[in-house]
């Protein structure tokens, strides 16, 4: 599900935390995290917020200290300066050149000038701002994704409507398909027989082993079981929907689940009536895991 949310916490070390939060669908969750100077070493921290509050999504989260004091966001290694010039003091004499080193030139060497990165120990009030600027955000995103989840629940539900219909008229319809295969049957048995008889062949076939064919097909077409499972899928579904916890991934299985059932009675009923509502079926179903590929 998709969401944008913002966060804000003024720092005591001075200027303001900035958190921006945007989600987009991804069946896991991928956080891509981006800091301002002298925040890199809180991203871990940042990152545990996230996933205590997301499941599943493309998380993009910005973040700035704006307004942070710049006097301390780098600082010069006087060691390693001082390391340096010795150093290029000793080659320029053992080469016989005369040493021109400026200060300049010394910064723009690596090590010279280091990011000031605080340490969680060392700014802990650095550290409740940045959370709670991001707790804000996350807030705000998720109360979007959230609207946008309560729509498709209602779309949801509205399918599972239509699929309860379809599996209804199923039903109805399985005696029937027993009925008819039972007098075709009896049909082409008699017509058969008449035949073989007139011929002088075979004996008539006597009622008992008509009624146990009809016994065994009944066996092999049986759906109720089916049936009964697709029931009880759709209120397991109701009820998921109506959590407020995150059950995507419960109702990623029980879509697969309603598949499994669906594909079933399709193979077992050759009927063309039933076969047209399971191609239905099978198609509210593709939409439903559409939907709910990306929930939390």
């Amino acid at each position: 599900m998709t969401g944008q949310g913002e966060g804000r916490c003024n720092v005591p070390l001075g200027g303001t935390m900035v958190v921006e939060a945007r989600a987009v669908n991804n069946r896991h969750l991928k956080i891509n995290l981006r800091t301002s100077e002298g925040l890199s070493g809180f991203e871990s921290e940042i990152e545990t917020i996230v996933r205590a509050q997301v499941r599943r999504g493309t998380i993009q989260l910005n973040v700035v200290w704006s307004g942070r004091p710049s006097l301390d966001l780098y600082q010069i290694q006087g060691p390693v300066i001082e390391s340096y010039y010795q150093q290029c003091k000793e080659v320029a004499e053992k080469i016989g050149l005369p040493s021109s080193v400026t200060l300049s030139d010394l910064l723009a060497l690596p090590g010279a000038v280091v990011e000031s990165i605080p340490q969680r120990e060392e700014s802990p009030e650095l550290l409740e701002a940045l959370t709670s600027a991001v707790q804000s955000a996350l807030t705000a995103m998720n109360r979007m994704r959230a609207q946008e989840g309560a729509s498709m629940a209602t779309e949801i539900r509205s399918q599972l409507k239509q699929m309860a219909t379809l599996s209804e008229a199923i039903e109805q319809r399985a005696p029937a398909v027993l009925a008819e295969y039972r007098e075709r049957l009896r049909t082409r048995v008699a017509t058969a027989v008449a035949e073989a008889i007139s011929a002088g062949d075979v004996a008539p076939l006597n009622e008992p082993d008509l009624i146990r064919e009809v016994a065994l097909m009944s066996d092999k077409t049986d759906i109720r079981e089916e049936i009964v499972r697709l029931r009880s899928h759709f209120g397991q579904f109701e009820q998921l929907l109506d959590s407020s916890e995150g059950q995507g991934r419960k109702l990623d299985f029980l879509v697969q689940e309603m598949f499994r059932e669906s594909n079933t009675i399709g193979s077992k009923a050759s009927d063309a009536f039933i076969a047209q509502r399971v191609v239905d079926l099978k198609s509210t179903l593709e939409q439903i895991r559409e939907l709910i590929q990306n929930v939390e």
